[in-house]
C-alpha cells in the first residue's frame, strides 16, 4: 500500500520550484514598483500641500491689508466678511501645514523603511522656460545661446 503514496514521477518537486520561484521574483518586482510609486505620490502630495499652504500665505496677506484699509474707511460690513473669509484662509493654513508634514513623514519613512532613493521632485515651481528644441533652432537658422 505505500507504493500508491509516493509521487509517480521522481522530478516532481523539481518540476514545482521553478514556477514557484517564478511567482515569488515577478511578486518581489512587482512590490518594489509599488512601493516607489507609493512614494513617489507621498513625495508628490507633500509637495501640492506646500504649494498650497505658500498660495494661502499670500491670500492671507492680502486680507490682513484689505481689512485694514476697511477698519481705516469705516466700512465695519465688509470688514466683517473680509475677517471671516481671513479665519477660513488661516484655518485652511493650518490644514495644508498639517498635511505636509503628514506626507513628507509617511515618505521619509517609505524611503527609510523600504532602502529607496530621494525622487527629483524639485523644491521651487517649474520654470517657464523648456530646454531648447536643437531640431527647431536648426530648421530656423538660430545659433543655441
Amino acid at each position: 500500500m505505500s507504493h500508491t503514496l509516493r509521487f509517480s514521477c521522481p522530478d516532481t518537486r523539481a518540476r514545482l520550484f521553478l514556477p514557484g520561484l517564478f511567482v515569488i521574483v515577478v511578486g518581489m518586482t512587482g512590490c518594489a514598483s509599488m512601493t516607489q510609486e507609493a512614494d513617489e505620490y507621498y513625495r508628490q502630495m507633500a509637495y501640492n500641500w506646500k504649494e498650497a499652504q505658500e498660495k494661502a500665505k499670500v491670500d492671507e496677506l492680502s486680507l490682513k491689508s484689505e481689512a485694514e484699509v476697511l477698519a481705516a474707511t469705516g466700512d465695519f460690513r465688509r470688514h466683517k466678511r473680509v475677517q471671516r473669509e481671513l479665519d477660513h484662509v488661516k484655518a485652511w493654513d493650518a490644514k495644508c501645514e498639517k498635511q505636509a508634514a503628514r506626507f513628507e513623514k509617511a515618505a521619509v519613512w517609505t524611503e527609510a523603511h523600504f532602502h529607496l532613493t530621494r525622487p527629483p521632485i524639485p523644491d521651487g515651481p517649474p520654470s517657464t522656460r523648456g530646454p531648447e528644441d536643437a531640431s527647431v533652432l536648426q530648421a530656423s537658422g538660430a545659433k543655441s545661446p
